[in-house]
């Protein structure tokens, strides 16, 4: 049932008030349950008159808003509280009127929720743009992407914006147009970015929003998803195969040598391994992308100047071949037998696997026997004599 609360606060004076108003949010954003609000001064005490539409509706504010910023700003002076049951609140007019005038969103229209959403997401405020949604807010994206399906609530949209770095190197989501269609917004834009393994996107979009008493309710969001898809790896183009194309595989091999063995950036084995993946080498099968990172540090230990440059890439299928020459100074103990500071060149003959634009497998004699030779470590046969 809805009810008239006079709230007093006693000796609250007209700075600490707005000091109040501003942490709470009441402006920018309406409470769940705020119909109307007015304030005024008898003396030294500050009262108010609000519209709810149930007593709960105030105490869920009370205790998630009120008490909260009145803490913070060091006040201790117990709200008193008399509810009345309301007959009637007609609210014919939204607009603030105020010595200290606060321009808001509120009262501008659900057009510029909408636009405060976006701008929020922009600046990369995400508790912001959360704060304009219901409580039993639905948020909805298409499905045919790995982070899209619906979410429920703030706590479920802020769920889903969790994922978008994950996948995303950058994001940017522009709006174009807005239809006012009261309740229901409808925006017009573009989605515009790269994802984590540098593919740019750039496609059109239409978002549906819903609103009631102030907030956002729904948010649907309807687009061509290939080639969101297509530049995460989810999809691959028409005509080709699931490993990505000739160029990109090529690209993908270069970046593993150039940024993970001879930079030491093993970050990047996220970006560019399976979890799954397996090496086929010399020293047995090495199994899950934890354990290749492990092998790197070892032997960048061993060999800090290692230096890989790829050559003479072929792709056929989702199978990959290339040869790999490599340099460097063995000065540190990670192969597992003392430094012995002498130099060494290989070349090494590859296979490898990829699947969704990442490194599943790899087969390799990877240059061992003629590096440890190189080394001294193991004997260069001889010629038999005769």
């Amino acid at each position: 049932m809805a009810v008239l609360a006079e709230v007093t606060l006693r000796g609250i004076t007209r700075e600490q008030y707005d000091a109040i108003r501003e942490r709470t949010g009441w402006l920018e954003r309406p409470p769940e349950g705020g119909l109307a609000h007015l304030t005024w001064w008898e003396g030294e005490d500050c009262h108010n008159l609000d519209g709810w539409e149930s007593e709960q509706a105030f105490a869920s504010f009370g205790e998630d808003r009120l008490g909260p910023a009145m803490a913070a700003l060091g006040l201790d002076v117990p709200p008193e509280v008399v509810f009345h049951p309301a007959h009637e609140v007609f609210t014919p007019r939204a607009g603030v009127v105020a010595a200290t005038g606060t321009p808001t969103v509120a009262t501008a229209g659900n057009v510029d929720l909408a636009r405060a959403a976006y701008a929020a997401f922009g600046a990369g405020d995400i508790p912001g743009v959360l704060a304009l949604f219901s409580d039993d807010h639905v948020w909805t994206t298409q499905d045919s992407l790995s982070f899209g399906g619906v979410y429920r609530g703030p706590q479920g949209a802020g769920e889903f914006f969790t994922k978008l770095p994950q996948v995303f190197a950058e994001l940017r989501v522009e709006p174009e147009r807005y239809i006012d269609g009261g309740d229901t917004v409808v925006a017009q834009g573009r989605h515009r970015g790269r994802s984590v393994a540098g593919r740019s996107f750039d496609v059109p979009w239409v978002h549906v929003w819903t609103y009631r008493n102030g907030r956002a309710t729904s948010f649907t969001e309807i687009m061509d998803s290939a080639p969101v898809a297509i530049a995460l790896g989810e999809a691959v183009p028409a005509g080709t195969t699931a490993g990505g194309d000739s160029a990109e595989v090529e690209a993908m091999l270069r970046r593993m040598f150039d940024e993970i063995i001879n930079a030491g950036r093993l970050d990047v084995a996220d970006e560019l391994f399976a979890e799954d993946y397996v090496d086929h080498g010399p020293m047995g099968d090495l199994a899950g992308r934890g354990t290749f990172k492990q092998l790197v540090a070892q032997w960048r230990d061993a060999v800090p100047d290692v230096h890989c440059e790829v050559d003479a890439v072929i792709r056929q299928g989702d199978l990959c071949a290339w040869l790999v020459r490599t340099t460097g100074t063995h000065t540190g103990n990670g192969l597992g037998f003392p430094a012995t500071g002498k130099r060494f060149e290989t070349v090494s003959a590859n296979i490898g696997r990829v699947r969704d634009g990442r490194a599943v497998e790899h087969w390799s004699e990877q240059g061992l026997f003629p590096m440890l030779a190189q080394l001294g470590v193991l004997p260069v046969p001889q010629p038999a004599a005769g």
